[in-house]
């Protein structure tokens, strides 16, 4: 995609602060960060979605994540979130494969979650929903 700009960093058309790359993915900082270390790992292939990725692809992809997952326990935090959004409801802005990894310090806001208790009904409806899959 010639005009993402995770292809764009990628091919090193645009500057990042790139904290760790290999084959399969560059990992840099977040220029709008939730806390101070926040990285975002993205495959060098564009794919909108995990869905998208070839499984041989995806798990390559994976150990990329794992390696910098542990750079920020080892440099930043032990404690972190590991964040992926799919889709623009769910808060995907750049359409690309892209997990962020946010180090927690402890006094960071990250999600305010509005639940509620499932019911019966609700469940009964979506197990029916994702039979067979």
């Amino acid at each position: 995609m010639n005009d993402c700009i995770f292809c764009k960093i990628i091919r090193k058309e645009v500057p990042a602060y790139i904290v760790y790359e290999d084959e399969h993915s560059v990992a840099f900082l977040d220029i709008n960060p939730i806390s101070l270390g926040h990285i975002l790992v993205v495959p060098k292939k564009h794919y909108e979605r995990i869905t998208d990725m070839p499984e041989d692809y995806l798990k390559e992809f994976m150990a990329s994540v794992q390696k910098v997952a542990k750079i920020i326990e080892t440099k930043l935090s032990r404690d972190y979130n590991i964040v992926v959004n799919h889709g623009s409801k769910a808060g995907q802005i750049i359409n690309h494969v892209h997990f962020h990894i946010i180090p927690r310090y402890g006094q960071e806001q990250l999600f305010i979650w509005t639940t509620h208790k499932l019911t019966e009904e609700e469940a009964e409806k979506i197990l029916d929903t994702l039979k067979g899959v």
